[in-house]
């Protein structure tokens, strides 16, 4: 078990894989969780893991009265 934020990301990024992400969240029923394939790091070398907040953007225009 991990005792912080740190300690788990480390063990996700040891232990986890895009694929196997994938294949989880699609056996629970979370379909399309991931970023097009055209968005990439800008270093082959970096790899992205934490926590997100979706959102619903819209755009709202309000007219003056």
């Amino acid at each position: 078990m991990w005792k912080s934020d740190k300690e788990l990301f480390e063990l996700a990024k040891k232990e986890l894989f895009t694929a196997l992400v994938g294949d989880i969240l699609d056996k629970l029923g979370h379909f399309h969780q991931f970023l097009s394939p055209d968005i990439k790091p800008i270093n082959k070398n970096m790899v992205l893991i934490g926590r997100a907040m979706p959102v619903l953007e819209a755009n709202v225009f309000l007219e003056s009265v």
